[in-house]
């Protein structure tokens, strides 16, 4: 990866500690190469999880409120970003994680990936499987996986 060439960085977020985590890697990656950063927010689309007929079960005040909740975090982080005066611009996407982020980065023309470890959890992360690796394995450019900071129980998070 030529470093010199690198005008904009995609940071895929769910807005867990770990999406923050790697943001803050992101802010300092575009601060020292002079790159733009994209925040990019992939909402599961409900009928991907829930098996027939469940995924026509229309909850359409639970999904408007979700998507409100998750544009507002969006705009927060795109703000944060902007603040570190790193030029940024926020996305929303809607489908499989993974093929999202992929999708996303070869149409935005990214130079790099930047994402956390994991972040979902439980039910959540067994239905998404490693979103991580699946985005390293397909993605259109380098992809820098920044794993969860260490607690302060000493522990370290993982996959």
């Amino acid at each position: 990866m030529n470093f010199d060439d690198l005008k904009l960085i995609l940071v895929p977020t769910d807005f867990s500690e770990s999406s923050t985590g790697a943001l803050r890697a992101a802010v300092k990656l575009a601060q020292t190469f002079r790159a733009a950063i994209e925040v990019l927010h992939v909402d599961l689309d409900p009928s991907l999880v829930l098996p027939p007929p469940g995924d026509i079960i229309a909850m359409p005040i639970a999904v408007e409120s979700a998507l409100a909740g998750a544009a507002e975090q969006l705009d927060r982080a795109v703000e944060e970003v902007r603040q570190a005066n790193v030029a940024c611009t926020g996305a929303s996407e809607s489908g499989r994680t993974h093929t999202a982020i992929v999708e996303h980065a070869a149409r935005i023309g990214a130079g790099l990936i930047v994402m956390g470890s994991h972040g979902r959890h439980g039910f959540g992360h067994l239905l998404l499987g490693r979103v991580a690796e699946k985005v390293v394995e397909n993605a259109p450019c380098a992809v820098l996986v920044v794993p969860q900071t260490v607690r302060a129980a000493g522990t370290t998070g993982g996959d």
